[in-house]
């Protein structure tokens, strides 16, 4: 998925970036990165995924941490 497709899908659940941030304790901006593909963490990978109901596979096909 692109960066702004998997915001898009976050918005439609009703999931901001800074409550995932929150849940993790991590900054919001850690979760954009994570999102855009700068960065990887499973962790973070993992929260957005289950939000969304994707694999994190199937969001990040290259990148799956």
């Amino acid at each position: 998925m692109k960066p702004n497709e998997i915001r898009a899908a976050l918005l439609m659940k009703g999931i901001r970036l800074v409550d995932i941030a929150n849940k993790l304790k991590v900054s919001r901006s850690a979760v954009s990165s994570i999102i855009s593909g700068k960065y990887k963490s499973a962790r973070i990978q993992e929260e957005i995924a289950g939000a969304i109901g994707k694999s994190v596979e199937e969001i990040w096909p290259d990148i799956a941490a």
